[in-house]
């Protein structure tokens, strides 16, 4: 199969898996004011999209190298990154209120 084939149909699961996750664990576990969730719904998709732009390069990089095993654990990893922002945003938010 053609490789840019292959990349859309990578990009074409792995994308939808990366923004919504973030944003279902945001409504789900949501406690804030509905200005606080939007804000941190509108951060949580930047940093899904940089993580995901970033993963890419990097994965696309590490293919040609010829490391496929080591791509897909960047990829899966990379998915990990919006969610260590949501709890580090929500720990600002905290602190915040608390003061």
């Amino acid at each position: 199969m053609d490789d840019i084939i292959v990349w859309i149909i990578i990009i074409g699961f792995y994308a939808p898996l990366h923004y919504l996750l973030p944003v279902m664990v945001l409504f789900i576990t949501g406690g804030e004011p509905e200005d606080v969730r939007k804000q941190l719904i509108r951060r949580a998709l930047i940093d899904s999209t940089l993580s995901m732009v970033l993963a890419f390069a990097v994965v696309i990089l590490m293919v040609n190298l010829g490391q496929m095993s080591l791509a897909m654990l960047i990829l899966l990893v990379s998915m990990l990154y919006p969610f260590v922002r949501i709890w580090l945003h929500r720990r600002e938010i905290t602190r915040v209120e608390q003061t």
